[in-house]
């Protein structure tokens, strides 16, 4: 019988098209074919009864271990079976002349037999199976194929199959009407060879380099290849608060994030194809939507979304309702979108002296130079618009960071003086009576956002104002090294600390010559990684579980940068940009 799955249990399996979850039993629980956003036929993460899963199963069998080869996707699980050894090899082909699961079975030490249950649309449909041979399944609704190197039996809804003992196997679910062994074999060589391609885009040494080297595969893996956008998680619906309503679609670019992603990434060694994607994403997105700026998020292939929201009749993860796709902020105003997009360009123009895609930037920053003086939704895309500090001082720093790369004098001119006037009215309207920088204007509360304002370059790291905010912050949103965030529309004392704001404190605090306090923040940031190195969006400190979608690619990012601070800040250099 299913048990629930837990987030902190969870691997990942990607192709850079789709991926797979699956937990330290072997159970693949959530899988999209094709694409990110697709309809699941694997969900029991969200429903333990009505979704499809994968098991793979056999008295007596512990799990030990696992790990993935290398920095590829592939992953290798190890189990003792009453004493005795067993691994199951799953993985995505990359690349290659097929898509898909390949799950490969060692020797088995004792009977195994592995049972699959296709149930589309997130579980709220059923499908049919129709054999197709002693070793192959058709699956017509969903367009795939089960291969099995032994014979598969199909049961009421579910297809099954035995390894027998002193046997080894494999299995494939894809679109291939043919597939064999051999098949097996080429397309795991194909895709490592491919993923060492995809590593060495991006490399880190230094402090915690396996743990930065795990989120920049969790990255890597949440890459639609096509367009080059990074998803912002997997999943759908996990929450922030179990139990709760707080429950979102992230499996689509948020253009915050991707450029925060981005942003981190300048900062380590690179190629600079990642980079150029990020800029090609954008300038596709606008081009192909007919903007003058940017929406907060698109879809994996650059099309605008709506707000609409679709609730699905699911129970959810440990009840956690409602389950649903798609996402209310479609059509927000989120000037620190804008503004980030902008830090991100001006840091890639930094790094690699090159200027591309000038006419969408230059678009971005006029616009922003015309809309700063709007109330927006904020980074944590409040349904109520306020003059958000953060947005505004986001805007000022990628005003100033772009504007150098204006061959018009006049325009450049004109970009500076915004970005001056930006920071007036921050200095005028945004600080609390103690002299901390406020939430937004008029408000006497603080957030850890203001943290980031160190490492772009905003302000200072020992000045009044910003040793002012630190302090407020571990006063009111501190526990035990980690951070919450200040949220107007729910108690944030209510949800788990936010993993991304602590690493950013962590950043901070390295800037800021305290190394000691950089270093407790990033070791208890990772005491909520899982045994992979892979982070959730919150972590709860009374349960320890793991909270939100996942894997967080905001998260892995803001790690990463922080662990670069530290590092720079260990041999005597500033991370600020």
């Amino acid at each position: 019988m299913l048990k629930q799955h837990v987030i902190k249990d969870l691997a990942v399996i990607s192709d850079r098209h789709s991926c797979a979850l699956l937990d330290k039993d072997g159970t693949i629980c959530w899988y999209c074919p094709d694409r990110f956003d697709a309809a699941a036929i694997m969900s029991t993460l969200l429903d333990i009864e009505k979704g499809g899963y994968w098991t793979v199963s056999a008295e007596g069998k512990n799990f030990l271990d696992r790990q993935y080869q290398d920095r590829s996707s592939v992953l290798k699980n190890h189990y003792s079976i009453n004493g005795k050894g067993f691994t199951l090899t799953d993985f995505m082909p990359l690349n290659t002349k097929t898509s898909g699961i390949c799950r490969s079975f060692s020797i088995a030490p004792f009977d195994i037999e592995s049972t699959l249950m296709i149930a589309p649309h997130y579980g709220t449909k059923t499908t049919t199976y129709k054999a197709a041979g002693q070793n192959v399944v058709h699956i017509p609704d969903s367009g795939l194929y089960l291969h099995c190197s032994h014979p598969l039996s199909i049961v009421d809804d579910r297809i099954s199959f035995v390894i027998c003992k002193g046997e080894s196997g494999w299995a494939y679910l894809g679109a291939a009407e043919v597939f064999t062994g051999e098949d097996m074999s080429v397309y795991l060589d194909e895709t490592l060879k491919n993923w060492e391609k995809v590593e060495a885009l991006v490399n880190y040494h230094g402090p915690y380099e396996n743990e930065v080297r795990y989120s920049l595969r969790a990255l890597q893996q949440m890459v639609y290849e096509p367009s080059g956008g990074i998803v912002a998680a997997a999943t759908t619906a996990l929450p922030e608060v179990i139990g709760g309503a707080r429950n979102y679609d992230y499996r689509y670019v948020w253009m915050r994030d991707a450029a925060l992603i981005t942003s981190s990434l300048t900062q380590i060694i690179t190629t600079g194809e990642l980079e150029e994607k990020f800029i090609s994403f954008i300038s596709g997105a606008m081009e192909k939507n007919e903007e003058d700026h940017i929406s907060c998020f698109y879809s994996i292939d650059q099309n605008k979304l709506s707000a609409e929201i679709i609730k699905l009749p699911l129970k959810g993860y440990f009840d956690s309702r409602p389950v649903q796709i798609g996402n209310s902020a479609a059509t927000q105003y989120q000037l620190d979108a804008e503004a980030n997009v902008l830090i991100a360009c001006g840091l890639i123009y930094k790094k690699f002296n090159q200027v591309t895609h000038w006419d969408t930037v230059s678009k971005i920053a006029d616009f922003i130079c015309k809309n700063w003086q709007r109330k927006d939704n904020g980074i944590w895309e409040e349904e109520q618009v306020q003059h958000y500090t953060s947005s505004k001082a986001f805007a000022a720093r990628g005003l100033e960071l772009i504007a150098p790369y204006q061959t018009d004098p006049v325009k450049a001119a004109e970009w500076l003086h915004n970005a001056a006037l930006i920071r007036t009215f921050i200095e005028e309207y945004c600080k609390t009576a103690d002299g901390a920088y406020a939430v937004h204007a008029g408000s006497e509360n603080v957030d850890v956002t203001a943290a980031l304002f160190a490492p772009f370059g905003i302000y200072e790291a020992q000045s009044v104002a910003m040793v002012a905010t630190i302090t407020r912050i571990e006063r009111d949103y501190c526990e035990r090294n980690l951070y919450r965030r200040h949220l107007l529309e729910f108690d944030s004392s209510k949800e788990g600390a936010f993993l991304a704001g602590s690493c950013w404190m962590a950043h901070y605090y390295a800037l800021a010559g305290n190394l000691e306090k950089s270093k407790q923040i990033l070791d208890a940031v990772l005491g909520f990684s899982n045994d992979l190195g892979f982070f959730a969006e919150e972590a709860d400190l009374n349960t320890t579980q793991l909270l939100g979608n996942f894997p967080q690619t905001f998260v892995h990012s803001s790690f990463i940068c922080a662990a670069n601070g530290y590092k720079q800040a260990l041999s005597g250099f500033e991370s600020m940009v």
